[in-house]
């Protein structure tokens, strides 16, 4: 990969991470809810199910996934049923009673650490068209006359690193507005955040192949 090839693939990376989607919604969600450290291992397990997307379609095995009709659907809704259920739980939770005598600035208990990553890394790996879009990007900047293994590990750490340092700058945004959402705010915060995440699962189980 030339130098110009990877400053275009750059500012693709750049532009397709800054888009907010799941996994950066997941990160304010959860910056918002129970801080931080939260958001921060919950984007470590998104961009774990990203880098694995990427792995995949370096493998070949991205474009079997695409042309197996069952496998697709399988990962296909079982992803959309995910966020759904994601979403709902959002609304539920923010029906909850205030514990009274508890700052409503301070974030909740957050949940146990690996409960948060494999949250993050379903909410990234159980959607296939990571793999359409890994599979899509990654020929146009390769280069034939190179390598081929050290330029999918560029671009695949590349997208990683982009996407984590994404999800981190939004979360960091969130926590500093975090003051701002006090009692019926962080309960209508909530139910914005469960109902976009519905509209994600919805959106997924209803697109073309």
């Amino acid at each position: 990969m030339t130098s110009d090839q990877f400053a275009l693939y750059f500012l693709a990376v750049f532009i397709a991470t800054l888009t907010p989607g799941p996994a950066i919604m997941l990160g304010i969600t959860n910056s918002i809810r129970f801080g931080p450290r939260a958001s921060l291992i919950g984007a470590l397990g998104c961009v774990t199910g990203t880098g694995l997307m990427g792995l995949l379609s370096a493998l070949g095995l991205g474009a079997l996934i695409m042309t197996s009709g069952v496998l697709f659907s399988i990962i296909h809704y079982v992803g959309a049923a995910y966020l759904i259920w994601l979403g709902i739980k959002f609304w539920r939770d923010s029906r909850l009673p205030a514990v009274e005598g508890v700052n409503s600035t301070e974030p909740k208990r957050a949940p146990g650490i690996l409960r948060l990553y494999v949250q993050g890394f379903i909410v990234s790996a159980s959607n296939p068209k990571a793999i359409a879009f890994f599979t899509a990007l990654f020929p146009l900047f390769i280069d034939h006359n190179a390598p081929l293994i050290s330029q999918f590990a560029i671009m695949d750490t590349t997208f990683v690193i982009m996407s984590f340092s994404s999800i981190m700058a939004y979360s960091m945004f969130a926590a500093r507005s975090r003051q701002f959402l006090t009692g019926n705010g962080k309960k209508w915060f909530q139910r914005i955040s469960g109902s976009i995440f519905v509209s994600f699962g919805i959106g997924l189980a209803v697109s073309a192949r």
